[in-house]
C-alpha cells in the first residue's frame, strides 16, 4: 500500500466506509421489515393482502441487503439469513416488492 497514491488510498477507504455504512442501514431496514412481517403473520385480524404486502416488503429488503453484501465482497449468505431468522418464504420471494405483489395478483 506504500506505493499507492495517497489520494487514491484515501478515496478507496472512503468508498469502503460508505459501503459498510450502507450495509448497516440496509440491515436495520431488513430487521424492521422482518419484524413487521412476523407481527402481521401473528395477527389473525390482518387481511391476507396486508400479510402479503409485508412479505413483499421483507423480500425486497432482503434483496437490497444481499446486493450490498455482494458489493462488500460477502458472498456466503445462508449463515447470515439463518442468523437473522429470515423465513423461507422471504428467501424464495427475494426481489423487487412489485414483482412479489404482481405474483399475488395472478
Amino acid at each position: 500500500m506504500s506505493d499507492k497514491d495517497p489520494l487514491a488510498a484515501a478515496l478507496e477507504q472512503e468508498i469502503l466506509n460508505e459501503k459498510a455504512s450502507t450495509l448497516s442501514r440496509l440491515n436495520k431496514k431488513l430487521e424492521a421489515a422482518l419484524d413487521r412481517l412476523k407481527k402481521a403473520e401473528a395477527d389473525l385480524d390482518r387481511s391476507p393482502e396486508e400479510r402479503h404486502a409485508r412479505l413483499a416488503d421483507a423480500s425486497e429488503a432482503l434483496w437490497h441487503v444481499t446486493i450490498q453484501r455482494e458489493l462488500c465482497g460477502l458472498r456466503q449468505h445462508r449463515a447470515f439469513y439463518d442468523f437473522l431468522g429470515v423465513p423461507k418464504a422471504v428467501r424464495l420471494h427475494m426481489g423487487p416488492a412489485s414483482s412479489v405483489r404482481t405474483m399475488k395478483a395472478k
